[in-house]
């Protein structure tokens, strides 16, 4: 296609320009070198500039510069392809509105020889639609964004949508359902295909949670498991809310999580801890039987030796004393163990007391006090006087902490001394707060075993010829002990200078308000004999030699027991004998001790129950408890605890005379 300059005439001109003249439209007549010759009244409305600056090149001053770039290469593209009519768009600065953007329609005019004389066109304000039509794009970029954003997190969080339209039963699904489910995107899910896939049980809930959230108008969120056509068994959760419509259900929208490596790690700890409790039952019962089994001959030994030491010759009077030193010694053997499992079950508590504790270590330190004499070494004592003398404490466990620690440092030290210090470091009008030193002058501890001293069945020589003997659990029971109290053992040692071993407690003050009683050393044996006479006793117990010894101690505080060796023959003796106390073994043939309490409970709730066990486990305290039984006498059996015992039941009862123990 040609163009050239402009050769018509003037009239032909006038002609065309009072055609474009009364159109409703902007209108314009322009050659191809960019010329505007005619503008008709409507082009000020749209430009906002005049007809007269607007002619010539006047009009390209409003065109922002690169649409008059790309105008020029339209024009020369257009015109080599032959095109008689084209359209364009660009924008314009309008003097009041800003940016605009018109749309252009125009066709070239030919003249005779057919060659492009000028082109005429009509001009549309297009600046509402094209902003309509740029939201649209941004909306529509922002949704495909988020789309994709929700496709990504879906995929990594595992989830899917769903809809289910209750007036259409179309069910819907995002393509992470369709994975989840393991099935193909052709898959057409309904309601009725997608119980097929959940295990026995689970479609029958996922049902029940649809029923109520239509009838009820509530969400659901439960865990189901499903298997994939493929036979993959899966965990998932599913999550769906009533949508509403006119007061009514008409679909139901929600989620659904692959919960399935969750679950997994789930089930595995249910098992590992499943297999821990069964681990820890299994211990406890172990030590429960190892308990009473060893409990039950040393009470034999124990109770012989206790009865020896109230009626003995002066040449038996050291037997008796080693007899009960070695069964004691067994004795705490025993309890070092339980006590370790207590408190690593931390079922170990604190029983508070109001204490002396210048008394305290003053008895502590008597009961060493020959040890260290037989030993050549010195113990020695200090006490703070700033400390109040009235605290609450635990006196057995505090008890506990300094006799190992004072054991342990007698025990390897060979000569010099060994020093109990307690200096007060804190006071206030509430609390006290005391550091407790044991120090000697004994063997030492290696640095790099300090650790080892604190743990279980452990001691610093571990030669094969010992020269110190002992389990080891010593220290590592101090440690859990004073760990108790809220506090820290700290070491210091030098090898061949000596060892301190010291801790800090807060103590709360006693007062006449908040004392939960004194903790008093009771007098000697010989105090209680013949003060319980006229009390009552059934005892049933089915080891004889517990029986002799109970019966002898009975019968020193003044009582004469009907013993029975089963829970038949306690029964026998219950039907025709009335009892303020039964004082009842635990484990026996045919009726043990639980039930043989329960039945007197029922049927002679006049009689006072005491448990006389060699089973101390704390799950053995409790399940009494559940049977309102408290009064509980351990094997080996303390005959001041039993006399305590047995002496309160007859004082409430009024059995015994006013004088009968001062």
């Amino acid at each position: 296609m040609n163009s050239k300059p402009l050769s018509i005439s003037s009239e032909e001109l006038a002609k065309t320009q009072k055609i474009l003249e009364v159109s409703p439209m902007a209108a314009f007549q322009a050659d191809t070198q960019g010329n505007c010759l005619f503008l008709n009244h409507q082009w000020k409305n749209i430009s906002g500039v005049s007809i007269k600056q607007s002619l010539g090149k006047g009009w390209m001053k409003l065109i922002y510069q690169e649409d008059i770039v790309h105008i020029n290469n339209l024009l020369q593209d257009v015109m080599a392809a032959g095109k008689e009519i084209f359209d364009f768009v660009y924008r314009i600065h309008h003097p009041l509105k800003g940016i605009r953007w018109l749309k252009v329609n125009a066709k070239f005019i030919f003249d005779e020889q057919g060659v492009i004389s000028y082109y005429i066109g009509f001009l549309e304000d297009i600046t509402e639609r094209t902003l309509d039509e740029q939201a649209l794009r941004e909306v529509k970029e922002k949704l495909e964004r988020s789309n994709l954003i929700l496709d990504v997190s879906q995929e990594l969080s595992t989830t899917g949508g769903w809809e289910f339209n209750l007036l259409t039963g179309e069910v819907f699904w995002t393509k992470q359902i369709y994975e989840i489910h393991g099935v193909t995107a052709d898959f057409i899910p309904t309601f009725e295909g997608i119980l097929e896939l959940y295990d026995e049980g689970y479609a029958e809930l996922l049902k029940a949670h649809v029923k109520a959230a239509i009838e009820q108008q509530i969400p659901y969120d439960f865990e189901f498991r499903l298997r994939t056509p493929d036979g993959i068994k899966k965990w998932g959760r599913g999550v769906g809310i009533p949508v509403m419509a006119d007061k009514q259900v008409v679909a139901l929208r929600g989620a659904i999580t692959d919960i399935t490596q969750k679950k997994e790690i789930e089930l595995e700890l249910i098992q590992a801890r499943n297999i821990a409790e069964n681990s820890a039952k299994a211990k406890t019962d172990f030590l429960s039987v190892m308990s009473h089994e060893i409990r039950t001959p040393l009470n034999g030994i124990i109770g012989i030796a206790n009865l020896l030491k109230l009626k003995h010759t002066m040449d038996q009077e050291e037997y008796v004393r080693s007899l009960i030193f070695s069964a004691d010694h067994l004795l705490q053997l025993i309890n070092d163990i339980l006590d370790l499992t207590k408190i690593e079950s931390d079922k170990l508590e604190l029983v508070l007391a109001e204490i002396n504790i210048f008394e305290l270590v003053k008895n502590i330190k008597n009961q060493f006090k020959s040890l260290a004499e037989s030993k050549g070494i010195q113990l020695k004592s200090f006490v703070d006087d700033e400390i109040p003398q009235r605290l609450i404490a635990d006196p057995v466990r505090l008890g506990q902490i300094l006799n190992n620690l004072i054991s342990n440092a007698i025990k390897f030290t060979d000569q010099g001394e060994v020093t109990i210090v307690l200096r007060l470091t804190t006071l206030t009008d509430h609390k006290a707060g005391i550091r407790f030193s044991v120090k000697d002058t004994g063997m030492g501890i290696p640095e790099e075993l300090y650790d080892t001293v604190f743990e279980s069945f452990k001691q610093v020589q571990q030669s094969a010829h010992r020269k110190h003997t002992g389990t080891g659990l010593g220290l590592a029971i101090t440690q859990k002990l004073i760990e108790l109290h809220n506090s820290q053992v700290v070491l210091n040692s030098t090898v061949g200078v000596g060892t301190e071993f010291h801790f800090e407690i807060c103590f709360e003050l006693a007062t006449d308000q908040n004392s939960p009683g004194s903790f008093l050393p009771g007098p000697e044996i010989s105090v209680y004999e013949n003060k319980l006479k006229g009390l009552r006793i059934l005892f049933v117990e089915d080891n004889s030699i517990n029986v002799m010894v109970a019966k002898k101690q009975l019968e020193y505080f003044g009582t004469t027991p009907d013993c029975a060796y089963s829970g038949k023959e306690a029964l026998k003796l219950l039907e025709h004998n009335t009892y303020d106390v039964a004082l009842l073994d635990l484990h026996m043939p045919e009726i043990d001790g639980y039930a043989l309490a329960d039945l007197i409970q029922q049927q002679y709730p006049g009689i006072h129950i005491v448990i006389f066990t060699a089973d101390i486990m704390t799950e053995v305290k409790l399940k009494l408890a559940k049977m309102h039984i408290f009064d509980i006498l351990n094997k080996p059996f303390s005959p001041e605890r039993m006399f305590e015992i047995l002496y309160n039941v007859a004082k409430n009862r009024d059995i015994l005379a006013p004088d009968s123990l001062h």
